[in-house]
């Protein structure tokens, strides 16, 4: 069983998987963020979420190597008919998913509570 806590929070709201990136990749070794990012995906699993929420209150900047990882939890969701969301993004983040066009795929929404009305209607 893979412990969450170093790279990402993660927090169960029912269906509800809610996770938050805690910095960027080059903060951690690579194992930690290796292991996280495949625990993220195990305890969607375990726990039989349907919809990820990824709250980026925590963070001014990710790289690539964390928003892949969050990607892949995201993409989880969709394949298992759940919704999946961004929220909380600072305006500097605002700007990374932009860039990325990450967006098109998966909205942002100004809080958790906006976050959480969209993906349990």
């Amino acid at each position: 069983m893979t412990v969450l806590g170093r790279v990402f929070q993660v927090e169960s709201l029912g269906q509800t998987l809610v996770v938050l990136p805690l910095g960027p990749a080059i903060n951690y070794l690579y194992k930690d963020v290796h292991a996280e990012s495949n625990g993220l995906l195990e305890e969607f699993s375990a726990n039989q979420h349907v919809n990820t929420i990824v709250d980026l209150s925590k963070v001014d900047y990710v790289d690539s190597i964390i928003i892949g990882a969050l990607i892949r939890l995201l993409q989880k969701a969709r394949m298992a008919g759940g919704q999946a969301v961004f929220c909380s993004a600072s305006d500097n983040m605002k700007d990374i998913l932009s860039c990325i066009k990450i967006g098109t795929l998966w909205p942002l929404f100004s809080t958790r509570d906006e976050a959480l009305a969209a993906v349990n209607p």
